[in-house]
């Protein structure tokens, strides 16, 4: 079967038979099914998806014919034509079918079209219709620019073929978007489509056809193409000499490629499917033939190949709209501003004065950033400057690295007060960084496959300076308001670019890239003569960018000893600024989802508490026991500021004496807890909710009656509610009672703010703390999310005694819902007390820390103890995994 094939006589038999036209919707659902799996027989075995789309379209067109030869007798009436895709000849598997059936204003065919639309969507057809004269079509594309585009791309099936010459000549009528208002359209909607995809190629799951880079950038130059030189394909811009034959064929791979991925996914997913979803990553690399290598996964293999791909076409597609804006807006009488010898301004664009100035003077290949930074004022650069720009990045060998005027240059634009990230952006996207830096080149392109990291590393990293630049730009002040005051006091921005520029360069090289990254710097350094300071600091910077990070999320921050211990890591507030800065801006570049005002309140206390120690003239505890006592006399002049007198709290306060809560809540913590629960009835339990925006969480307070294992009863009510533990602490009273203070978030890891949510918290773990008992079939075993069941993440369990009564049990696994209640569920069934709890997740992963004692608060140091909880903690949370 092939599309030259008429179809079936069955089909064309029962088309005939108005008497029975399920035997004909039948008989077509059957041709149609038939045709798709040779298809993809085809497909497999190796044929151009090229050649698929345009068969398919040629066939589809041949169906359609017949079955409008059937309901729409009178032909002379009305035409139908092809729009979009299916218009421009291209038809993957399960795409839409968009068709326009074009009528005379004596139109008289109403129903007949509804029954030929209806019996298209009766063979499964996906169709996106319209019924218009002449005139509504002139009158709607004017309206809005996509229905242009659709016209633009129209093509005659059957039917009356003048209605349809009389549409092509809308073209020709200089009120019908003119040149110029189509180009600025088409490019104001790229503009905004890419605005949707975070204006980056490297998205976790891209989609193949709207993200920048897909397939749609290339449709756009086209479009623009056909509407004003009338092309019929991109291939006539070669004739025009618009594109070189080297970019034509470059973007005919990409295309190409493109193409075979969504059709692929199409094959794949059995339905039209355009997103690149990490399952489909994974399946695809399988069927692209890549496999798992020491150094590197298929499916990164796969997506580093999409990626190069996706970036041959954002390179072209940038080069050819900025073409096609200086012949479709040019003025007879060009404004040229000579800048220097090398450079000029041609209508405010940065344009190289001679062809061969790079070839000539091979370090203007970097002077061309910093003119742009020293003249923020230019709109951009022409685009035979950005052609000449990446056909000479050969110049770019160890002579040029080496010549002083080019290693001068380079770190010149790291100290520019402006364009720094625009700069560092655009010598990326031309091939100058990796050219520049060959270390840089391994990682461009480099995808991590896991959920936390939404970029490749090399756009990770423009992300990162991108972040740190705004630190220093008053008009980004509302974003990070902290990490704007410690900016104003960084005397060398340079040095900050310079690290999130090395800091993650040593990825996929196996080892420690932070080690390594280290290195790097060091070297790079000492070879662009920076002072010594600079080199240190660079590298110790790269050396320790996970560690503040690691400290803030997953240690205990009221312990004086890890502060203490963190701020000899820093030695000083220079440091500990640098740090912090260049912290915060990696973390908000891994994805939009990670920063949160509970992030954002660990890292203000990691960094105020850290201070303080390096502040001489602190008065800092060393330790817990001096920190109780400090924390006590604060809490008792808040309290006496709201009139409650220490004896009436002080029953509360001695049944305390015996627990860490003076030392690990704040003076506020300790006076707000005390107001709520000194004068509480010892026989109930009560439960307070109530936010706490300097936390960036809300806080739940229970006091009750004494109970082992609460935290299992507790996070198994609040996973039912979709709810966050972020962190637990619980006391045991020498009064018989229980205090548990957590710290949650929603669903979103926003602070709960909807009073029936918090109604409903407070129902659920009353009604869960009635059950005496909790049995494993109650435990929540929700199955996880489409994206966490992607990735296989080992559960890892370790122990690490801190003093004679706690235990440190750190637990990384997969993020699965329920887990916290699982975990609750090992530790009650291993009769094991809870103190503690830090939780942390990143991606996919969770990375939990949990402070364990016996239920007599010693800590567990029996190894067949220990063997005991950790294999009920694997059973528990590998269950339905």
């Amino acid at each position: 079967m092939n599309s030259e094939s008429v179809s079936p006589p069955c089909f064309v038999e029962a088309l005939d038979h108005a008497e029975r036209p399920l035997d004909a919707i039948k008989a077509g659902r059957e041709t149609l099914n038939q045709f798709r799996d040779y298809q993809f027989q085809q497909f497999d075995q190796g044929t151009a998806v090229a050649e698929l789309v345009k068969e398919r379209a040629t066939f589809i067109d041949q169906i359609i014919k017949k079955i409008w030869q059937r309901f729409i007798p009178d032909s002379n009436s009305a035409a139908l034509l092809a729009v979009g895709g299916y218009g421009r000849g291209e038809l993957h598997p399960y795409s839409d079918i968009d068709v326009l059936i074009l009528v005379d204003e004596n139109n008289q065919n109403e129903e007949a079209f509804s029954q030929f639309i209806t019996f298209l969507w009766d063979l499964g057809f996906d169709v996106g219709h319209a019924v218009r004269t002449v005139q509504e079509c002139f009158d709607a594309g004017l309206e809005d620019v996509s229905t242009a585009t659709n016209l633009l791309e129209a093509r005659w099936i059957t039917g009356n073929y003048e209605l349809y010459q009389r549409l092509t000549l809308f073209w020709d009528n200089k009120t019908f978007w003119p040149s110029q208002a189509f180009f600025q359209a088409k490019y104001d909607e790229q503009v905004a489509r890419h605005h949707r995809f975070h204006d980056t190629t490297y998205q976790l799951e891209p989609n193949v056809k709207e993200s920048p880079g897909g397939l749609r950038d290339i449709q756009t130059i086209y479009w623009v193409a056909k509407r004003h030189f009338k092309a019929s394909s991109i291939n006539q811009l070669v004739q025009k000499h618009f594109l070189t034959p080297e970019e034509f064929r470059e973007m005919e791979a990409a295309y190409k490629y493109l193409n075979r991925v969504r059709f692929a996914l199409h094959r794949m997913k059995k339905r039209r499917e355009d997103r690149l979803q990490f399952d489909h990553q994974q399946f695809l690399a399988e069927q692209f033939g890549y496999q798992d290598t020491p150094e590197k996964m298929a499916v990164e293999q796969f997506m580093n190949s999409y990626y190069r791909n996706v970036q041959s076409v954002v390179k072209l597609n940038e080069i050819l709209l900025q073409h096609f804006r200086e012949e479709i807006f040019n003025t007879n009488q060009p404004i040229i501003e000579r800048l220097n010898s090398r450079f000029k301004l041609v209508d405010n664009y940065l344009d190289i004065a001679q062809d061969n100035v790079f070839e000539v003077f091979p370090t203007a290949l970097l002077e061309v950033f910093l003119i742009l930074q020293h003249y923020p004022q230019i709109e951009g650069i022409r685009s035979n400057t950005i052609r000449s720009i990446r056909d000479n990045l050969g110049l770019i060998d160890e002579d040029f690295r080496n010549d002083p005027i080019n290693k001068a240059l380079f770190i010149e634009i790291f100290r520019q007060p402006k364009g720094v990230n625009a700069a560092l952006r655009r010598m990326h996207s031309y091939g100058i960084l990796s050219a520049y830096l060959p270390v840089f080149r391994s990682i461009t392109g480099l995808m991590q496959f896991n959920i936390f990291h939404a970029y490749t590393v090399d756009d990770h990293t423009i992300l990162v300076i991108r972040n740190l630049r705004r630190f220093f730009v008053e008009e980004y002040a509302y974003e990070y308001p902290t990490a704007h005051q410690i900016a104003k006091q960084v005397c060398k921005p340079e040095v900050l670019f310079l690290a999130g520029l090395f800091h993650d360069i040593a990825k996929g090289r196996g080892g420690d890239h932070e080690v390594l990254g280290a290195e790097d710097a060091v070297e790079f350094g000492i070879n662009h003569n920076l002072p010594e300071t600079d080199v240190q600091m660079i590298s110790w910077l790269v050396r320790h960018h996970l560690d503040f990070s690691g400290v803030a999320q997953k240690k205990d921050l009221s312990d004086p000893a890890v502060i203490h211990q963190f701020a000899e890591l820093v030695k000083n507030q220079q440091h500990l600024d640098y740090l912090y800065l260049l912290t915060v801006a990696d973390v908000c570049a891994t994805s939009d989802d990670v920063w949160n005002d509970w992030k954002n309140a660990l890292f203000l206390e990691l960094y105020n508490e850290t201070s303080k120690v390096l502040d001489e003239k602190s008065s800092m505890p060393k330790n817990r026991a001096k920190k109780a006592l400090q924390t006590q006399e604060r809490a008792k002049d808040l309290l006496s500021k709201h009139g409650l007198n220490s004896a009436r709290y002080q029953p509360l306060w001695d049944s305390l004496l015996k627990t860490e809560f003076f030392s690990r809540q704040t003076p506020a913590d300790v006076a707000r807890i005390t107001q709520l629960c000194y004068q509480a009835d010892l026989s109930e339990t009560h439960i307070y909710l109530h936010n706490l925006p300097q936390k960036g969480a809300t806080e739940l307070v229970l006091y009750m009656p004494d109970r082992d294992f609460l935290f299992a009863h507790i996070t198994h009510a609040l996973d039912k509610l979709h709810l966050n533990v972020m962190e637990a602490r619980i006391y045991s009273t020498s009064l018989r009672m229980t205090l548990v203070v957590l710290y949650i978030l929603d669903n979103d890891l926003h602070r709960v703010s909807d009073d029936q949510i918090v109604n409903a918290i407070i129902e659920k773990i009353r009604a869960q703390l009635k059950q005496p008992e909790m049995e494993p079939a109650e435990v929540q075993m929700m199955i996880a999310n489409r994206r966490i069941r992607c990735f296989e993440t080992p559960t890892e369990i370790t122990y690490h005694k801190l003093n004679k009564h706690l235990t440190e049990l750190t637990i990384h696994t997969r993020d699965i819902p329920g887990l916290l209640s699982r975990i609750g569920y090992a530790l009650k069934t291993c009769n094991i007390r809870l103190h503690d709890a830090k939780i942390n997740t990143v991606g996919e992963k969770a990375e939990d820390v949990f402070l364990i004692s016996d239920t007599e608060n010693h800590a567990i140091t029996d190894s067949h103890k220990k063997e005991e909880l950790t294999q009920a903690l694997l059973t528990l949370i590998e269950k339905d995994a």
